[in-house]
């Protein structure tokens, strides 16, 4: 992998030589709550599954701030590697281990000191609290090693070892999959368990990640002294929209959870939940194949190669409009196997899950363009494009649509507000290029 020239080689061959390992990294956390969610719901129950979507939220904030520093860094350390300037790359990798080291910090202080008042915020109540402060106790006193795997596995990545990032999810998922089952099944440790096995994993992913350091010639020297406060602050502009976007994922299940509550029942967190899951895989799979080209655009774009930008854009837009394509198709036809994957459905969860999870769902087919995009002004460093989208579509649309949808069609109208959002947020993306002649659009028409 190390053979392959980013500024010479084929844009094809480099693009497809990224997507899986890349698509396997982000896959990460996703593998990890998908197969705590299926091992809950088989061993525990619905009333697991629903205090592990009430626990979700938590999870993104995690990720995302693994992600602002990982690729926010290695975005910046991308283009500094296409201008040939190694020595500032190096620094910019000191300054995101040490910013993301003491936000971790301060995240797990706060998180362990008022985890229950955050659980019932987050939409716990009698039923479920006890089940969520069971996971979430575990968790939360393990944050820095989500927050490690998140961070370190985009910055293996764009130093040319994406193969070493794929290997470190796989390693890890499979060891959280074994682990799981011995916990929640034979060992009887229910909510306990499936968290343990979920922190040992991820743990193991970020061992394995950190080998990539001990050959001679990845080797880079830790310093204060080339910590810059300045390049901080760049990185947090860079992998900014990233952070955005997973927190507002987060953001989207607590506000769900308490509407649905409000207007629909027990039944319908139960169902959210599973569509939940669905969602971080899905999107687990677009922010792959954005990431898989993110390294790629950067340092052409240091470089000044705009044609060999254009082209791998064109390629991560074929590609990700046929996985969500296919995403889509797969779960409109096996809805009913979907849901009964994660629980053991009764009628009233099948009759409402149904319809429920196509509707929700069908935001696949654009949400995986918009992701894309949004990578893409990111990797060009167009910072204030990417993190009004991620704000837009994140956070001011759910919020509209989400408190004023019910109050005019009822509670089922919840299930349309994804898809609506991600329509909105793409009609306002096309509006932009237009207005702002940046002919993206154009250039990757397929």
């Amino acid at each position: 992998m190390t053979n392959l020239n980013l500024l010479k080689d084929n844009e094809r061959k480099v693009f497809y030589h990224y997507l899986i390992p890349s698509i396997c990294s982000t896959l990460v956390t996703s593998i990890y709550i998908l197969v705590d969610t299926l091992i809950i719901g088989q061993g525990v129950g619905a009333e697991g599954i629903s205090a592990l979507n009430i626990f979700l939220p938590f999870f993104t904030i995690y990720n995302g701030i693994g992600l602002m520093f990982g690729l926010g860094g290695g975005i910046l350390i991308s283009i500094e590697d296409g201008i040939g300037n190694k020595k500032k790359a190096d620094s910019y990798f000191n300054s995101a281990f040490i910013g993301v080291i003491i936000i971790g910090i301060i995240f797990t202080l706060l998180t362990n000191i008022f985890l229950k008042d955050l659980a019932y915020f987050l939409g716990a109540n009698e039923n479920s609290i006890d089940l969520v402060m069971e996971y979430g106790r575990c968790i939360s006193l393990f944050i820095p090693t989500f927050i490690a795997s998140n961070f370190l596995s985009p910055i293996v990545r764009n130093k040319k070892s994406p193969k070493l990032a794929m290997m470190s999810v796989l390693i890890g998922a499979g060891l959280n999959i074994i682990l799981d089952y011995i916990f929640v099944f034979p060992m009887n440790m229910g909510m306990i368990g499936a968290a343990l096995a979920t922190v040992i994993g991820s743990l193991t992913t970020s061992l394995v990640l950190l080998t990539h350091f001990i050959k001679k010639e990845n080797r880079i020297q830790l310093s204060l002294k080339e910590v810059s406060f300045e390049m901080i602050q760049k990185i947090i502009g860079c992998g900014g929209s990233t952070f955005l976007m997973e927190v507002a994922s987060g953001f989207v299940i607590f506000i769900f959870n308490i509407q649905i509550l409000k207007y629909i029942g027990d039944i319908g967190i139960v169902v959210y939940g599973i569509i939940s899951n669905c969602v971080i895989v899905g999107m687990a799979l677009f922010n792959g194949v954005a990431q898989a080209s993110q390294p790629i655009i950067a340092t052409n774009y240091g470089a000044k190669e705009n044609k060999r930008v254009q082209k791998v854009l064109k390629y991560a837009m074929i590609t990700t409009i046929l996985i969500g394509s296919i995403l889509f198709s797969i779960v409109f036809v096996f809805t009913e196997e979907v849901i009964c994957t994660f629980v053991k459905a009764d009628e009233q969860i099948i009759y409402m899950g149904i319809p429920a999870v196509r509707m929700y769902l069908s935001a696949f087919c654009i949400m995986n363009i918009n992701i894309l995009l949004c990578n893409y002004f990111q990797s060009v460093g167009m910072e204030k494009p990417s993190i009004l989208i991620s704000i837009i579509r994140g956070f001011l649309l759910n919020i509209i649509l989400v408190l004023s949808l019910p109050m005019i069609l009822g509670g089922y109208s919840l299930w349309m507000i994804v898809p609506i959002t991600e329509i909105i947020t793409l009609l306002g993306i096309v509006k932009y290029t237009k207005k702002s002649n940046v002919k993206i659009l154009d250039k990757i028409a397929i």
